[in-house]
């Protein structure tokens, strides 16, 4: 069974600064924290375990709402939807496949009113949920839905009007940093900030899935150093291997894609956790949590035999 999720007054920071954000004069400000529903994502507080249920569900929607249920009993902290138009994901001008990717997420895509009563499910479980939208309506359909903030998927990073649109609702945005440059992760970032959203910066590979020699983690402390926002890992590996590592290296989110069903080949299932290992994850990253501590040169229980043969200063 997982741990249970420790409250931030009862555990050490699981983040405490690494040695070169110390002496970076970037970093003399204090990191910032972002909250998600009744979530606080930041140095101190317990790592947020994000289910993407994504479209997993293949536009079925009992399948949806047994995901829902499976994530929540796994203990996931938050859930992650996609809100989306199948026509408007894909430019048919500009991309070779559209035609097969948006014939994909038609099938798959849920009506407005089915995704609103996945919605009002999750909600009745007590589960906190927010989503991708792709397109200004999808965003507010979910803001009408009650989303407590949105993710900003890596390839929409770009996609300034988007950007534009999610920045007037002026709540929290998750960005997966995927593909994208410095500059295009500044000029998105400067947009929300303009509209007053806090950012939480999600480093993350943009392949399905990602080979464990790929993962670069230690972009997470290059995004912890450059940014005063907190930084996760949206980790497209397979397995439960790579999350408590990521935690290790700083990041205060984990993000992985959920299923039910790893033996279904569409969409993202075949490389998404089960119920099983995304109860294994949670409880890795709470252990590694207690493991890493505060930071700070204590006196702690477990030295005090050794203390009576330490040497005396003169």
């Amino acid at each position: 069974m997982p741990s249970p999720r420790p409250s931030s007054a009862s555990r050490p920071s699981c983040a405490p600064p690494l040695p070169n954000e110390r002496s970076s004069s970037r970093n003399m400000q204090p990191r910032h924290e972002v909250a998600l529903g009744p979530h606080t994502v930041g140095d101190g507080h317990p790592v947020s375990i994000v289910a993407e249920l994504g479209v997993n569900h293949l536009g079925d929607p009992g399948r949806m709402l047994e995901m829902i249920d499976a994530a929540v009993d796994a203990g996931a902290d938050l859930l992650k939807f996609q809100t989306y138009s199948a026509e408007s994901r894909y430019d048919r001008l500009t991309n070779p496949k559209a035609d097969e990717f948006i014939e994909n997420l038609a099938r798959w895509e849920l009506p407005r009113d089915v995704e609103a009563r996945m919605w009002e499910h999750a909600a009745g479980r007590g589960a906190t949920v927010f989503t991708s939208p792709f397109d200004p309506d999808s965003a507010a359909f979910a803001h009408e839905l009650g989303s407590v903030g949105f993710k900003l998927a890596a390839f929409e990073v770009v996609n300034l009007s988007l950007v534009r649109a999610l920045a007037g609702y002026g709540k929290p945005v998750v960005i997966s940093r995927g593909m994208c440059s410095y500059d295009e992760l500044d000029t998105a970032i400067e947009i929300l900030r303009e509209g007053g959203c806090p950012v939480v910066l999600l480093h993350c590979i943009s392949s399905y899935p990602v080979q464990r020699h790929d993962s670069n983690l230690a972009m997470i402390r290059a995004l912890r150093e450059r940014y005063p926002w907190p930084v996760g890992h949206s980790d497209h590996t397979r397995g439960c291997d790579l999350p408590p590592l990521a935690v290790a290296c700083g990041a205060n989110m984990i993000e992985k894609h959920f299923t039910v069903n790893p033996k279904l080949r569409e969409s993202d299932n075949p490389f998404s956790v089960t119920p099983g290992e995304l109860r294994e994850i949670v409880f890795r990253v709470r252990q590694v949590e207690s493991w890493l501590g505060s930071g700070e040169i204590t006196r702690i229980p477990a030295e005090e035999f050794m203390w009576s043969f330490r040497r005396k200063t003169a």
